[in-house]
């Protein structure tokens, strides 16, 4: 098990690289340099976590610097909900990884359940009782021309409500295994969903289907 190598991008002072490791290498790695960051599928770990964790092989491992001049303790800190394949977790993160998160691509972040990139992330005050949240984001981007419409979602972390355009509303719908789509408080297929005029509808909401019973 400790034999299988994993591809693994690694950011320090003399530059960037990608190099093959196996977990106790990047374990070892991360701890040669205090306050290293170490990230898998975008979701910060601890370096004692990754013998662990069950890392697939194609999953992206990310190696960096803490915050640069030994400010690490002194950077504020933020509670950070965090979706992604291997689940839903909390951890704490500060501005810099925030906003190195946002720029890792494939990750939209949330601040008080408005999507935020990372250039205002960088230059925004976040509240310490605003509520952050990271989950992946839509593959293929969004178009500025695509009309977007608020959309209600409920999961495991709670109610938000966010805008989406109709392809990222299907894409959502559609990497969400189970989730029901409601248009106008009516239930529409993910299949129809591109079919659906939604210009005219009043609530559009996403939510966990019924698991295991009736509707």
């Amino acid at each position: 098990m400790s034999d299988k190598k994993y591809i693994v991008e690694i950011a320090d002072s003399t530059g960037h690289s990608v190099v093959e490791m196996t977990a106790p290498e990047i374990v070892e790695k991360a701890n040669e340099s205090k306050g290293s960051w170490v990230f898998v599928d975008n979701r910060l770990v601890e370096a004692k976590e990754i013998e662990e964790l069950d890392i697939s092989a194609d999953s992206k491992i990310r190696i960096m610097p803490g915050i640069v001049g030994g400010s690490a303790e002194k950077e504020q800190l933020y509670t950070v909900e965090v979706a992604d394949k291997t689940g839903h977790s909390v951890v704490e993160m500060s501005k810099a990884e925030l906003v190195e998160t946002a720029n890792s691509g494939g990750t939209w972040l949330f601040v008080d359940d408005r999507m935020v990139s990372a250039s205002e992330l960088a230059s925004m005050n976040i509240e310490q009782s605003s509520r952050l949240r990271a989950m992946p984001g839509l593959v293929g981007g969004t178009s500025e021309e695509e009309p977007r419409f608020t959309v209600e979602i409920a999961d495991e972390t709670g109610h938000s409500s966010v805008e989406m355009t109709k392809p990222e509303l299907i894409q959502r719908a559609s990497n969400c295994e189970g989730t029901w789509v409601f248009v106008d408080n009516r239930m529409v297929a993910t299949a129809d969903l591109a079919e659906t005029d939604l210009q005219g509808a009043q609530k559009v909401r996403l939510m966990p289907g019924l698991v295991g019973g009736k509707y």
